[in-house]
């Protein structure tokens, strides 16, 4: 796999408009990619910004190599503050293991065939534990750092998904489904900046 960062500057009006619309996020993540993806491949992306901070952080997964050199938008002056990174990287999962994990969920239960999203700690923490148990992994509730960063827009407004951030450690139960968890992701809305499992890589030889 291959992660990318990108440090997308705030002042920049198209930097603005790709963060306060996923929608359109999703069309400049997908720019650096080819038009027919390999059926298996799964882009991944998630935004991080700080109080205060210039700057937002873009960090993107993928399974083949992106070429953001030809995303038009990235090349206007002032979107980008620095050159976009990209390495190789891979991941050793064993059972029983233990790693810091991040991951930034839209997480909703499904009622009368609609999603509804989840606000309350506690079921947050349970749709967690649910997820977990289905990819490969577990994790101690009481471990775990919940921010309900709140929502997040598409399509001028007419699509909204609430954001969550997790953060703390996790344990690999089942190696083989954990290792396709990182592929795959956890959750809705994958393709809008959501459900991608952060845990330390190694640099790929």
């Amino acid at each position: 796999m291959y992660l990318s960062k990108l440090t997308l500057n705030l002042r920049s009006k198209d930097a603005r408009r790709d963060l306060s619309d996923r929608y359109e996020l999703h069309r400049t993540v997908m720019s650096a990619f080819p038009q027919m993806l390999n059926a298996e491949e799964r882009v991944l992306y998630r935004v991080e910004e700080g109080e205060r901070q210039p700057h937002a952080t873009l960090l993107v997964q993928s399974q083949d190599v992106p070429s953001w050199q030809a995303v038009e938008r990235l090349q206007r002056g002032d979107y980008l503050l620095d050159q976009p990174g990209m390495r190789p990287v891979k991941t050793k999962a064993q059972n029983g293991q233990r790693l810091q994990f991040r991951l930034q969920a839209n997480p909703t239960l499904k009622r009368a065939g609609k999603r509804h999203a989840i606000y309350k700690e506690e079921e947050l923490l349970l749709w967690l534990g649910r997820k977990a148990e289905q990819h490969g992994f577990s994790v101690d509730p009481l471990g775990i750092k919940v921010v309900k960063i709140g929502k997040k827009y598409g399509k001028g407004s007419q699509q909204v998904w609430h954001a969550v951030q997790f953060d703390g450690v996790l344990k690999i139960e089942n190696h083989t489904v954990f290792l396709e968890t990182l592929v795959s992701g956890i959750g809705s809305a994958k393709a809008f900046g959501f459900g991608l499992l952060s845990v330390p890589y190694a640099r790929a030889q």
